[in-house]
């Protein structure tokens, strides 16, 4: 019986692994060049609001809604577990 409620919860509940490359420390060659390293961080959610490159908006799989504002452009990805 508990794998049957398992399928149900598996038909109805759609997760998210959102991934956030969140800008971190630039370094400057002699040469001139500049190399920015960046610092991702995975949030499991359940629901995307709203995805740009500046402006994020999810729900976790708990039900807390997160809201992520850059200046700057910040890259992301998204994968649909189930």
């Amino acid at each position: 019986m508990k794998w049957l409620i398992e399928k149900i919860k598996l038909w109805f509940t759609e997760e998210y692994e959102l991934t956030v490359f969140f800008p971190g420390p630039a370094q400057v060659m002699p040469d001139g060049s500049r190399i920015e390293s960046g610092a991702p961080k995975t949030y499991h959610c359940k629901k995307i609001v709203k995805l740009t490159t500046k402006h994020i908006i999810f729900v976790d799989m708990e039900g807390k809604r997160h809201e992520i504002k850059m200046v700057g452009d910040v890259g992301y990805d998204l994968k649909k577990i189930y």
